[in-house]
């Protein structure tokens, strides 16, 4: 299997913890925002749990695009994970939720455990509509003959499920015998090359989630912590003393941990920064060590003199 598109932290999941790390409060927000990056991280451990049983499929030949978000008509979907084969897309919906899950009378999805119960949209109805909109996709691509197959498999390795043994509706464990039995049942259609083609012109046509965070939560600039925070200890801010910087708590030291402080900044603010907002966000008082900072590091500028502005983007994943 090729991965064409890999997994990656959500544009949402990178900025809450980077939130998490720089929000100087331990208020109602705080917890917001902690239960926000919790939901989000679990969603991510579980997506990374699909990367085994995919590996153990049968998948010569076949292409893995993971969140790929997609524009149809007026509108954005996101597929978590899409499988292209020469015989069969498959499209895989996953959730990671914990107790017992049930799907009731009234196709709701109900999850139960010891502290509370809750209601969810069924999941397979979500991606029968990614398949519907994907089905568009495809159709303007030339590729109307290939079939689309969607999947729910629920990543949570706890849960317990009482689905009526839907076969698109699995738990992780029985993902790779699934995967198996759809390759072996559909015909051949397409061939290598053109599956291959495929992957890459669905890839060109990703767009990323753009996020603000701070919007969401009305929050600005000076609710946050700025500074270089130890990489070490994680607790406190360095000190820029003799070309390097050191933790004052444990008394780490490293020459360049302003680089994690920039994309703190890129992630959380904006991918664009001047020599007085490094000041500011960085706690260094000479224009000059910036400017000799962002030299080293090679920062693409935009403009000149006083009017110049330097772009972050090299440091996001």
């Amino acid at each position: 299997m090729k991965i064409v598109l890999p997994l990656a932290k959500t544009e949402l999941h990178q900025q809450l913890e980077v939130l998490l790390k720089r929000y100087r409060q331990r208020d109602r927000i705080y917890d917001e925002i902690q239960d926000a990056y919790g939901r989000e991280h679990a969603g991510y451990q579980g997506e990374k749990q699909l990367d085994y049983y995919l590996h153990l499929a049968n998948l010569k030949n076949t292409f893995s695009l993971a969140g790929l978000r997609l524009k149809w008509d007026k509108y954005y979907f996101q597929i978590d994970r899409m499988i292209l084969t020469p015989s069969v897309c498959i499209i895989i919906e996953s959730k990671n939720l914990k107790g017992e899950i049930i799907l009731n009378e009234e196709d709701q999805l109900i999850q139960q455990t010891p502290d509370y119960q809750k209601s969810y949209e069924n999941p397979y109805n979500q991606v029968k509509l990614q398949e519907k909109q994907l089905r568009h996709i495809l159709n303007n691509l030339g590729y109307s003959n290939l079939p689309i197959h969607p999947l729910v498999v629920f990543t949570n390795k706890n849960a317990i499920l009482n689905l009526g043994g839907k076969p698109d509706m699995i738990a992780l464990h029985q993902l790779t015998f699934r995967i198996d039995h759809l390759i072996q049942n559909y015909p051949k259609i397409q061939t290598t090359s053109e599956i291959n083609k495929l992957a890459h012109t669905l890839f060109k046509k990703h767009t990323r989630k753009l996020e603000n965070i701070l919007n969401r939560y009305k929050l600005n600039f000076y609710a946050l912590q700025t500074g270089v925070i130890c990489p070490n200890c994680e607790r406190r801010k360095m000190a820029r003393i003799h070309g390097t910087w050191i933790c004052r708590h444990c008394k780490h030291q490293d020459r360049q941990a302003h680089i994690a402080a920039l994309r703190d900044y890129a992630t959380l603010i904006n991918r664009i920064i001047t020599n007085k907002e490094a000041r500011r966000f960085l706690e260094i008082d000479s224009r000059n060590t910036i400017y000799r900072l962002f030299t080293k590091l090679n920062i693409p500028k935009i403009g000149n003199k006083k009017g110049t502005q330097y772009n972050l983007e090299k440091f996001l994943p």
